[in-house]
């Protein structure tokens, strides 16, 4: 099937938020003297604020508690990001440049609000190059339930089937996978499972890669696991 359009998440995926995020974590747990396992990691990243408090009280057991940590992090990031600013990762300006060209529709699904992509995009000193953009508060179902590329296709005007997603999340993943695109993880901050080896259209280490993946593709030259 070729490619005609790629929908995007954007937190690990765009920028390399995902090392800040949890940098801060590692400070909350000495300030509100709590503890915190992979699996909260897991779970909670792709999660869009209205279910994020879900996941915050399963783990703390304290939706209050919850709740004054998740403002006391956004501070913090934000403070950093003032600070320091926000990486682009590798190989996004070389795709989009690639999918432009190759008239390839874009468009980005985050759990993030859109207050908070403008200002990721302002601090990284690239211009947002999405005409689309499905956020958080569009949404009624986070990752890993398939409604926000479902959403993002419609509005690309794209059949779903000829979409390609890029996730570094198991949630994200997850959710692509249901939507019925073709599912690519480029990791992150979590390492692929089995399962996600198993079911996703590939894995791949960088943007730059995912480009190869795309011509070889729509060139008919990608021989599929």
């Amino acid at each position: 099937m070729k490619i005609s359009a790629v929908i995007f998440d954007m937190d690990g995926v765009i920028f390399d938020t995902e090392r800040i995020s949890r940098r801060v974590w590692q400070l909350a747990e000495k300030e509100f003297h709590i503890r915190l396992d992979d699996e909260f990691f897991v779970q909670i990243m792709g999660v869009n604020h209205l279910h994020v408090f879900d996941i915050y009280t399963k783990f703390l057991g304290d939706y209050e508690l919850g709740k004054t940590i998740f403002e006391w992090r956004h501070g913090h990031i934000k403070e950093i990001i003032d600070t320091e600013g926000v990486t682009v990762k590798k190989g996004f300006n070389e795709i989009i440049s690639y999918l432009n060209r190759e008239n390839i529709h874009q468009a980005l699904a985050t759990a993030s609000y859109p207050d908070r992509v403008a200002y990721l995009f302002e601090k990284s000193g690239i211009k947002n190059p999405f005409r689309v953009m499905i956020t958080g508060n569009m949404i009624q179902h986070s990752k890993p339930d398939p409604e926000i590329y479902l959403r993002a296709a419609a509005e690309l005007g794209i059949p779903i089937t000829e979409c390609m997603i890029i996730e570094d999340s198991i949630n994200g993943i997850r959710g692509g996978i249901a939507s019925g695109a073709m599912t690519v993880m480029v990791p992150d901050m979590v390492s692929p499972t089995e399962e996600i080896i198993r079911e996703t259209f590939s894995i791949e280490n960088s943007l730059l890669n995912v480009i190869d993946l795309i011509e070889a593709n729509n060139h008919e030259t990608f021989i599929p696991k």
